[in-house]
This record gives C-alpha cells, structure tokens and sequence, in this order.
C-alpha cells in the first residue's frame, strides 16, 4: 500500500540511508504495487548491471501477494543465511 500512498515506505529509505552510511553509493528506492510492477522493477534493476540489488517487503500472505515467487523466478543465487542474519 506505499506504492499507492496510503502510508510513507519507511524501510526503503532506512536502507539507503544504512547503505550509503557505509560508503556503498546507492539510489534511491524505488516502491512498486505487487504482481507484474515487481517482476518490471527486478528486470529494470537487472538491466542496470547492478552488483547487489536489495529489496523489502512482500511480506504479506494475501492471494494477490506473488513477491517472492517473481523475486525467486528472477534470482542467479538464493542466500537464505543472508536473509536469515539480517532478521537478527
């Protein structure tokens, strides 16, 4: 509900602000509706060569939630101990 204004992303710019705190130069967040604006916004980001590409959210278990299946379908490598230390 961010992407569509009905409350402020506040983990995105928490991310960046971490990030760039650390000297890793990053851009602005990018806040997208679930479903096929997500698989656009990973392909976009995957065109741009980037290094890493960091993302949240898409927590939720609706049926119209599919963030992780298109995150999954998109991946080269899955870090599951990544995710799991940065939960701690």
């Amino acid at each position: 509900r961010a992407s569509s204004g009905v409350y402020e992303d506040r983990c995105g710019p928490v991310v960046v602000e971490w990030l760039n705190d650390r000297g890793i130069d990053t851009p602005a967040p990018v806040v997208v509706a679930d479903g096929d604006p997500v698989a656009a916004a990973l392909r976009t980001a995957l065109n741009a060569d980037h290094d890493v590409i960091v993302t949240s959210g898409g927590t939720g278990i609706s049926p119209t939630d599919s963030t992780p299946q298109i995150t999954a379908a998109l991946l080269d490598y899955e870090l599951p101990g990544l995710a799991d230390a940065i939960r701690r």
